[in-house]
């Protein structure tokens, strides 16, 4: 067994807070030298212990012309860890939503948002001619122009950013504010019309009471202007692009149905659901009805009416509610007398709430804030505070739903795409050699083969979602990063230092371990997973400590 002696007394070995044996284990070693740095053929060695450093003097050359080689070592103790390999794809940082606007027609650019802007509602994002485009929020844009008697979502939609930019009433001849009966409910009455043509007074437009599918652009929320394609005094053809917005978090506001003193029953962070009361105006309750289209709820629900869809809508309501008429009511089209026996329990219940409530066995409009809503609605801000008298059509809360997100597009072989399956967790490394985790959100269904290169591996198009980033990218679009895919994990691993590993020449390993009394001993080990200059080995328990090249 070779034993390297230190050519100082024991007692002069280096302090060292390190554990280290106190005497050689076992002679179970080979009798090969190391492969990585020449061993003593002339001279002293000197071992560091702990987190002491030594030097190996070794020799090259023959007699008078030999000359030293100082080697630094140090010792480092064996740990406990989890080891991961990792390979790499490359893949490109960019915002999760992009829209490009396009001009609708040819024309000369009189007005442009700049580059690194954000627009949010009202804001003029480009002008054609003289002829501004405004933004809206929405989840659905104009496909058509409105005018007076239409109806649908996009009627709302469009009521909605009436109401929010304060259209929804009127000056008279002395300034003062008018109720118009302005209502957000997909119908384009005459009170919608007059809160279009003051819209476009605003503006500076014709004030026809249309609005054309040009005149907005209708965006989720705030959105950051990420490129300005052109500049003011340019001409363009129909189609050409304008501008990239990188669509922001989702803005949904509450509105009024009702004018008078108003005072909130919801609260920001509660859920509205229908039959619920929302706001009371002049101390009467009004109660949600979620439903898919509000221009279907015109008539009050009173005994005697025609059969019809808003009947079914209210029973559903009242059965979800628990008030089923002793487990006769039927959710159909027709108001019958199990309808009413329902509505009058439900009345005489918030009757005893509302002192103010009259319960009259029948359902008025007036007694309702109908929505278009798939699901129950999340209060975000209070906008209306209690006690305010307010004109119909009011905001009274606002909500904003998610933020700007960032994405990771890359590809990967379709024989591997397991390692990037929806879901899966991934460290996405950034220039700087920072990292931020990342989980796959999107991948094809469909593979695609490069067109240069008909002898490629098909790929998978992929897309990785990353949440908060560093200040210093805060800003960053367009940008190349690595993608860190996990190949293969040893958890709870003995690892050290790859350098420690010593080859016997015969396809077995040692490590070199050093003694409290200045001598060492090579001790075999079998290696298993290399990853970022670690190698996890078995032979040595955690806390031996391992003499390594510095």
């Amino acid at each position: 067994m070779p034993v390297l002696t230190n050519d100082t007394t024991p007692d002069a070995a280096p302090d060292t807070s390190a554990p280290v044996p106190t005497t050689p284990p076992a002679d179970t070693t080979g009798t090969n030298g190391r492969n990585r740095r020449p061993w003593l053929i002339a001279g002293a060695v000197l071992l560091a212990v702990g987190a002491a450093a030594g030097v190996l003097v070794t020799t090259s050359g023959d007699g008078d012309d030999a000359t030293a080689e100082p080697v630094t070592l140090r010792a480092v103790e064996a740990t406990v860890s989890d080891l991961v390999e990792f390979s790499e794809l490359d893949g490109t940082l960019t915002w999760a939503d992009q829209q490009t606007l396009t001009a609708a027609n040819a024309g000369l650019v009189t007005e442009i948002v700049p580059t690194g802007s954000t627009v949010t509602r009202g804001d003029v994002a480009y002008e054609l001619d003289a002829v501004p485009t405004t933004v809206f929020y929405g989840d659905l844009g104009l496909y058509r122009p409105l005018a007076e008697g239409d109806t649908g979502d996009d009627v709302a939609i469009l009521e909605a950013n009436l109401a929010a930019l304060g259209h929804h009433t009127s000056l008279d001849d002395d300034g003062n504010e008018i109720d118009t009966g302005f209502v957000v409910d997909g119908v384009f009455d005459s009170a919608t019309a007059e809160a279009v043509e003051a819209w476009q007074a605003e503006l500076g437009v014709a004030e026809t009471g249309v609005v054309q599918p040009t005149d907005v652009v209708v965006v989720p929320g705030p959105s950051l202007v990420t490129d300005a394609s052109v500049e003011r005094g340019d001409r363009v053809a129909t189609g050409a692009p304008l501008v990239t917005l990188t669509l922001g978090s989702s803005v949904a506001t509450g509105h009024t149905a009702h004018d008078g003193e108003i005072d909130v029953v919801v609260t920001a962070g509660s859920e509205i659901r229908s039959g619920d009361v929302v706001y009371t105006v002049d101390e009467q309750p009004v109660i949600a009805l979620l439903v898919e289209d509000p221009a279907e709820f015109d008539r009050d629900l009173v005994d005697g009416i025609a059969d019809g869809d808003d009947i079914a809508v209210v029973e559903q309501m009242l059965s979800d509610l628990g008030y089923d008429a002793g487990g006769d009511l039927e959710v159909d089209d027709e108001f019958e007398a199990a309808t009413a026996e329902a509505i009058e329990d439900w009345e005489d219940d918030l009757a005893d709430r509302y002192d103010e409530f009259d319960a009259d066995g029948g359902i008025d409009l007036d007694d309702l804030w109908i929505v278009a809503a798939d699901g129950p609605i999340t209060v975000g801000t209070i906008t209306t505070h209690d006690a305010d008298m307010t004109a119909s059509g009011s905001e009274f809360f606002s909500t904003t739903d998610g933020a700007i997100g960032r994405i990771v597009s890359t590809e990967i072989d379709v024989a591997e795409q397991d390692k990037l399956a929806l879901g899966t967790i991934v460290d996405v490394e950034l220039p700087d050699g920072s990292t931020v985790p990342g989980e796959v959100t999107d991948v094809a269904t469909s593979s695609s083969v490069d067109p240069m290169d008909p002898t490629a591996e098909p790929t998978l198009a992929v897309e990785i979602t990353v949440g908060e980033l560093p200040e210093a990218y805060a800003t960053s679009n367009e940008l190349d990063v690595d993608i860190q895919i996990v190949e293969d994990l040893a958890a709870g691993a003995t690892i050290v230092p790859a350098s420690a590993l010593i080859s016997l020449g015969d396809g077995t390993y040692v490590v070199e371990v050093p003694f409290a009394d200045g001598t060492t001993q090579f001790v075999p080990v079998e290696p298993g997973m290399f990853a970022d200059g670690d190698v996890e080995v078995t032979g040595i328990e955690p806390g031996t400590p391992v003499v390594v090249p510095s």
